[in-house]
């Protein structure tokens, strides 16, 4: 609950810098710190932090009555007294100068140096002190060893002949009152009759503290025993006074009380503290906790405990060791803080040497600050201050309700809103595929839809540990320093603070903080128990200066921070408590009466309607100044219908029962309505409080809204050191549901369910299943022990757990299965819920598979049961297993199940993942053969539903088990051998990581291998005047390597059997996707198991790859690639016969005519002339019955080069002609999609599949593609056969787009040309074929030479040329001497191919 933060402040010494401080003491506000040395006393001001008062005494007071040994303030603040060693007292007057303040600040008379900001302004009244000598007094009695003030007008005063002696401020001593150890009787507790005094010689008390609440004082002796000392009332006479020992302590050095939750804490030789608490019953001291710091905080010894101090208001408490050291703890034992843990570098030993030794410690006013002594050396030591921050919950419970985290210093908050912390983690991110999710028995979709997206999704939930400095206003603080209570509203979109007096608001949504306008009415009255939101209005208890009243004041939020805009209500006490429910508020005062109000919103400008509703007296159950809490929580169910008043439209709400946490005993007063008043209202009486727990620090319960489960209906107790407890509602079957009323039942179905965290929890979320807290952390800055930065730089981290699974295993070890499967589902959405069920079968199976003992009621078969009942048992069950050593798997899969069916279930459940996942488990625990035949099995699944990542990770795996590979490292594969060596031409391998990129897949490794002949590697669309000279650089750079030919058979492989089998499986599911025309899958399939798809191809020219239903294919990249198809436009493309105007140019379709990422260049249209004289030409593809018309295309062959001039025309036009179709067609689908395609049409027309080259090239409107595809059914790796189904698919392309998709048509038309030119390259190869097959019936034999010599053999005609294409580009894969496949070969039946009638286009028909 308290937590430092920055650097320790180190004061410059008064005086001379060898002195040796022996005590910091503060007065009762803590505002004014009185630190003593030897021979001097100073007074500092707490803030700012300055020394008011100096005083040093003379040499002659040193002689005579010796030096100061104790310091002690008188409540008031008026006077000191000092002890000596020579066993005196000196009294001195503390007062105040009211004529002018200390530290006036004054500005200079020039105009630069002069003040102009507000927070330069040191506003804070800082008293100007003068210290007098008032009496000396000499006592009697040996040595002074401690002082303890007890009233405003006494000081006890304890002596080494076992006196404690009573003196008042005046001087004079109360000598009736005077206690004697000897006479004292001492026992266990208060009920035993026979009591015993002190009879050992030389026993005399070393510490004393008093309390009122606690009836009495706690002693530590010199011996090491301790006791409290109590007497019937507060006037301590001799004759009543007993005392009761401290069962254990015989190594006791030090004692402090708790007054709020009235615990004595006795701190301990051995380094530990003690903490008892008054039992009730028997009146004796009783154990409550010990604070001892485990091997984990320290492992060594730090010493005996040297000092103790508890904060103001109980909540912690800090204590310091004698070798080094300090810690702070919470009221019941949970660790907070400890400098022993904190990071002082590699060369220090605290063990030897601990940088920090504190002697004497105070806590400031709030405990915001901790005063200590840092002892240096021998004869030196230093003053130094740390600051926290701490919890709201430590001065206003009423935040416990709240789902909001944050931190208040004395001038400003650390806030981490709840909407940070759970809006976007309400999602799954067990695993980032879908298929995950699925398998979680999720099927909401993702919010993140990429890796990029989900990257910056995990940065943000990493950002959410961050805190928002929330800087009170100047013109506030600094009058009102510090800090005493803040709130926030349930939105956490507006923050209330109150400080010394009045009160500000902040709106985070305008950041602007409202003061009052009135600075008069922010100073008449002072916030005493706290501030809270209730709906638009702040709802403060107050005390009002200039009346003398105590108040409960409503200010609206939307209206202007006066009194007048207040609704102003009069209590009869001072309120310590409030906390709200609904509209319910509940007002706890020093009467001992908790008020419930009834309010009623009127309108926004501070008419409010409070109406009390009941009052009920809690004297008879604790001292109104140690109830810690008073709230309402709603615990019961509503009553049923049938007892509804007819009054009331619906069933009547069940009434709250009012839970008070009082010195930490938690009741519980439940509250029945029994009558209604004269206006219908319903009155309400009290049963007697049921005590629920002991111990308690904090307590949350749920709002009561939203959705009614059990989670958001219990009630949370955090008990510190003894950890957390729930009491959960356990709710009955609905078939056996049954209302009872009696008014007891609802207790008989709750249960107490104790369980250890790991974190201090200020924060509790309900409905998802986690906790918020905080905790320390350090850096280290600098390392010299001289520098005042040799300490550690503290900060604050935020820390969350997931408690579900403590909860589940706590009902299934008392057989309460089915509500915890209750629980279970109603938060089986959370995105955590999986790892809950995880941490519940890790945390049994660790505990019971390392018992050295047997265990009579094992729990791990019941948690795999229930685990069981859930779709992620799979999950749950594998991910435990890998997380947990190998010794105990035999007892997790004793209870699980054998791992290899559970692998079985997950093939059957399409659970890829998870099945992956326990393939390393039976990897472990099965032999290789086994894991191989496993690992290819999923393998074939993987292929199967397109996970191309998990195979590649499977590939890898199968691989590395290879038997050969065991005993010596495994020689990487040459690609080049792996399907047979075939000799080819000379080619240009891109990047190894370009078809991962373009294909979106993951990136492989830089050493493996890709037989791609590319010329330029895929780049992003470039002005093509510097394009040329870039691919020229890129493809001198690019290492030249042969493409694989896919065809091999197994004599010719190089690699093992189990290689092969896996290549083999590799290509089958390749040639299915092929053969579907399912070419992103084929894509990404490559990416992932790097596949050389050009060889691949050429081998599966006249099989897979074969294109029987153009249409259907085409329409299946449509859908694939989601490429949008082409809109048709009546009025660019009439039905008539007209001439093609030239576009007007845009970027857009320069960007289009741009086709560089296939590698092969397009036509650059708008940069294609002039042309180079000589150069190459594309004749212009037009009729010329009609100039620049494209409905005819004719027969027209292609002619040779001609000359330029001749030539340059018809060039002209038939660019302009192409890039207007550019122009014309619709918008593209988006870039990735086009290079994807870019690149899928590179690789077929390198393998010359031309079939599917014309496909894409169609699909991607490049008419040049076209006339390449074209050109290649000339060659001899393009079978006759190919060629006809080229022109078939020509054909049916532009039947399909007459008939259903006009977009096409200007394309289709361009290239419609192209069937008579096919038709010509198929009669001359069919003339050719007949003739060599005529020449081969006759009875004589010719060489191949004579042959070829034949000059009757046709000639095919001659290429088409385009401008862009060279003839590096017009290369082909495989040598010509590469055997194309015999007729004879039976080709592998191919799945049958989507209905060509099947509703294909987006396209309109027209």
């Amino acid at each position: 609950m308290y937590f430092p933060i920055g650097w320790p402040k180190v004061l410059k010494n008064l005086g001379t810098d060898t002195q040796l401080i022996k005590q910091i003491v503060s007065n009762r506000d803590k505002v004014l710190f009185a630190s003593l040395c030897d021979e001097s006393l100073a007074i500092w001001f707490c803030k700012p932090t300055v020394p008011v008062v100096y005083h040093k005494r003379s040499a002659e007071s040193l002689q005579r009555l010796g030096v100061n040994v104790c310091v002690e303030w008188k409540p008031d603040s008026s006077m000191i007294c000092i002890s000596t060693s020579e066993g005196h007292l000196i009294l001195y007057n503390v007062e105040s100068q009211n004529d002018h303040t200390a530290y006036q600040q004054c500005d200079p008379p020039t105009a630069s140096l002069r003040r102009d900001s507000a927070e330069l302004f040191v506003k804070e009244v800082i008293p100007s002190l003068k210290i007098t000598l008032f009496k000396e007094i000499l006592v009697w009695d040996g040595q002074i060893t401690r002082m303890c003030c007890i009233s405003g007008t006494e000081i006890l005063v304890c002596t080494t002949r076992a006196h404690l002696l009573r003196y008042r401020w005046d001087g004079s001593q109360n000598r009736d009152y005077c206690l004697d150890l000897g006479r004292i009787p001492f026992s266990i507790n208060q009920q035993v009759s026979k009591a015993e005094p002190i009879l050992e010689d030389n026993t005399h008390v070393n510490d004393i503290e008093y309390s009122p609440l606690v009836c009495g004082f706690g002693i530590t002796l010199n011996d090491g025993r301790a006791a409290y000392l109590t007497a019937p009332n507060l006037k301590f006479d001799p004759n009543a006074v007993q005392g009761i020992w401290a069962q254990g302590i015989d190594d006791a050095t030090c004692v402090r009380v708790n007054h709020k939750f009235r615990l004595i804490a006795i701190g301990r030789k051995n380094s530990q503290i003690d903490v008892f608490t008054i039992d009730e019953a028997t009146g004796g001291l009783e154990l409550s906790h010990t604070m001892v710091l485990s091997s984990k905080d320290f492992p060594g010894d730090p010493g005996p405990v040297k000092c103790m101090r508890w904060s103001g208001e109980g909540r912690a408490v800090a204590a310091s060791w004698e070798r080094g050291g300090v810690s702070v703890w919470s009221t019941f034992g949970a660790l907070l803080m400890c400098s022993l843990a904190w990071d002082y570098g590699l060369s220090q030993d605290l063990a030897r040497h601990n940088p920090l030794v504190v002697s004497s410690m105070e806590w400031a006013t709030e405990g915001y600050q901790l005063w200590m002594v840092k002892v240096e050396e021998e004869a030196k030591s230093n003053l130094i201050q740390m600051d926290f921050v701490k919890s709201p919950l430590s001065v206003n419970p009423c935040m416990s309700n709240q789902r909001h985290l944050y931190l208040q210093a004395d001038d400003k908050l650390y806030v981490n809103l709840e909407d940070n912390l759970t809006r976007r983690t309400k999602i799954p991110i067990i695993d980032s595929s879908s298929d995950a999710f699925q398998e979680n028995g999720q099927d909401h979709p993702l919010e993140y839809d990429s890796s990029t997206k989900y990257k910056e999704f995990v940065d943000d939930n990493e950002c959410r540990k961050q805190w928002i400095v929330l800087q009170l206003p100047a013109t506030y603080i600094a009058t009102n320093w510090p800090l005493r209570f803040s709130a926030v509203d349930s939105s956490g979109q507006h923050v209330c603070v109150a400080g010394r007096a009045g009160l500000a608001h902040y709106s985070c949504a305008a950041r602007r903080w409202k003061l009052f306008g009135n600075e008069a009415h922010e100073r008449d009255f002072v916030v005493a128990a706290g501030v809270l939101w209730w709906r638009d209005y702040i709802v403060a208890g107050c005390y009002s200066i200039t009346d003398g009243h105590d108040e409960i004041r409503f200010y609206p939020r939307d209206a202007k921070l006066d009194n007048k805009f207040a609704k102003i209500v009069r209590v009869q006490a001072q309120v310590f408590v409030l906390d709200i429910l609904d509209d319910q508020l509940v007002v706890f005062g020093a009467d001992a009466l908790v008020t419930i109000y009834e309010l009623n919103r009127i309108d926004n400008s501070g008419n409010v309607e409070v109406r009390c509703v009941q009052a009920v007296d809690i004297s008879a159950l604790s001292h109104p100044a140690c109830v810690v809490s008073a709230s309402l929580c709603r615990l019961q169910d509503a009553p049923p219908a049938h007892l509804a008043r007819s009054a009331r439209a619906g069933p009547p709400a069940a009434p709250d029962s009012l839970v008070i946490n009082a010195s930490g005993k938690l009741m519980m007063v439940q509250r029945e309505e029994y009558d209604v008043d004269e206006d219908n209202n319903p009155a309400y009486s009290c049963l007697p409080a049921t005590v629920l727990a002991s111990c308690v620090e904090s307590v949350w319960s749920g709002s009561g809204s939203g959705a009614q489960t059990q989670l958001s209906r219990a009630l949370w107790l955090w008990c510190g050191a003894l950890g957390a407890r729930v009491w959960l509602p356990l709710m009955p079957r609905e078939v056996t549901r049954r209302t009872d009323p009696s008014r007891h039942t609802f207790m008989a179905k709750r249960i107490m369910l104790p369980f250890h965290l790991d974190i201090y929890p200020l924060t509790i979320l309900f409905d998802d299943a986690i906790l918020l807290g905080a905790e320390n952390d350090t850096t280290l800055y600098a390392s010299d022990s001289n520098s005042v930065f040799s300490l550690p730089f503290c900060v604050i981290n935020r820390t969350s757990q997931v408690y579900l699974h403590q909860i589940l295993r706590q009902l299934l070890r008392r057989n309460l299965g089915y509500h915890a499967w209750e629980i279970a589902r109603s938060c089986s959405q959370l995105p955590y819920f999986p790892h809950s069920l995880e941490l519940l079968l890790h945390e049994v199976l660790e505990e019971e598979a390392t018992s050295k003992e047997p265990i009579p009621d094992a729990q791990l078969p019941s948690v795999i049961e229930f685990v069981h009942e859930f779709p992620v048992y799979l999950q749950t069950v594998v991910q435990c297993a890998r997380k947990t050593e190998i010794a105990l798997w035999a007892y997790l899969f004793s209870a699980a199940g054998k791992p290899k069916e559970l692998f079985q279930e997950c093939l059957q459940r399409k659970m890829l993942d998870t099945a992956a996942s326990y393939l390393i488990i039976l990897q472990n625990l099965e032999s290789s053969t086994v894991s191989r035949q496993l690992a290819t099995q999923l393998l074939d699944t993987a292929l199967q539903q397109e996970r191309w990542d998990l195979a590649r990770d499977l590939v890898r795996f199968l691989r590395a088990i290879d038997p050969n590979d065991v005993d010596s490292p495994r020689n990487s594969i040459n690609v080049q051998t792996k399907y047979g060596q075939i000799v080819q031409s000379q080619s240009v391998s891109p990047n190894a990581e370009d078809l991962s990129v373009i294909l979106g897949s993951m990136q492989l490794g830089g050493t493996r291998g890709r037989s791609f002949s590319t010329t330029a590697a895929p780049r992003e669309p470039s002005p093509p005047a510097a394009h040329a000279p870039r691919r020229s650089a890129a493809t001198a750079a690019v290492k030249r390597k042969k493409s694989v030919p896919a065809r091999s058979d197994r004599d010719t492989y190089n690699g093992t059997a189990e290689e092969f089998f896996i290549d083999m499986m590799i290509q089958r599911h390749a040639r299915l996707l092929l053969s579907t025309a399912r070419l992103l899958a084929l894509g990404r399939l490559a990416a992932a198991l790097d596949l050389h798809l050009v060889a691949w191809l050429a081998g599966e020219r006249e099989r897979a790859a074969r294109v029987d239903a153009a249409v259907v294919c085409l329409r299946r990249l449509h859908e694939d690639f989601n490429w949008p198809y082409p809109a048709p436009d009546d009025t660019e493309y009439p039905q008539r016969k007209t001439s093609v105007v030239p576009a007007p140019c845009s970027p857009a379709a320069e960007c289009d005519s741009l086709c560089g990422d296939s590698g092969y260049v397009s036509l650059s249209l708008r940069n294609a002339l002039p042309l180079a004289a000589g150069a190459p030409l594309s004749p212009a593809p037009l009729s010329s019955v009609g100039e620049g018309s494209v409905a005819e295309g004719g027969g027209v062959a292609w002619g040779g080069a001609g000359d330029a001039a001749d030539v340059a025309p018809d060039e002209r036009r038939y660019a302009a002609l192409m890039e207007r179709l550019h122009h014309h067609q619709a918008e593209r689908g988006d870039h990735t999609a086009h290079v994807q395609l870019r690149y899928l049409l590179q690789l077929m027309t390198e393998a010359s599949c031309v079939e599917w080259a014309l496909v894409v090239a169609v699909a991607l409107r490049d008419a040049l593609a076209v006339l390449r595809c074209v050109n290649a059914a000339r060659g001899p790796d393009v079978s006759l056969e190919a060629a006809l189904r080229l022109r078939a698919a020509l054909a049916d392309l532009r039947a399909w787009t007459d008939a259903e998709c006009i977009g096409y048509r200007p394309f289709l038309m361009a290239i419609s040309n192209q069937i008579p030119y096919l038709t010509s390259i198929i009669n001359a190869r069919e003339r050719r074929a007949s003739l060599a097959q005529s020449r081969a019936r006759t009875p004589s034999t010719s060489s191949l030479t004579e042959q070829k010599q034949t000059p009757q053999e046709p000639k095919l005609p001659p290429p088409q040329k385009a401008q862009e294409v060279s003839k590096q580009s017009v290369r082909k894969d495989s040598p010509s001497t590469m055997p194309e496949p015999e007729s004879e070969v039976l080709v592998p039946a191919r799945p049958p191919l989507p209905s060509r009638e099947e509703p294909a286009s987006n396209c309109a028909i027209m």
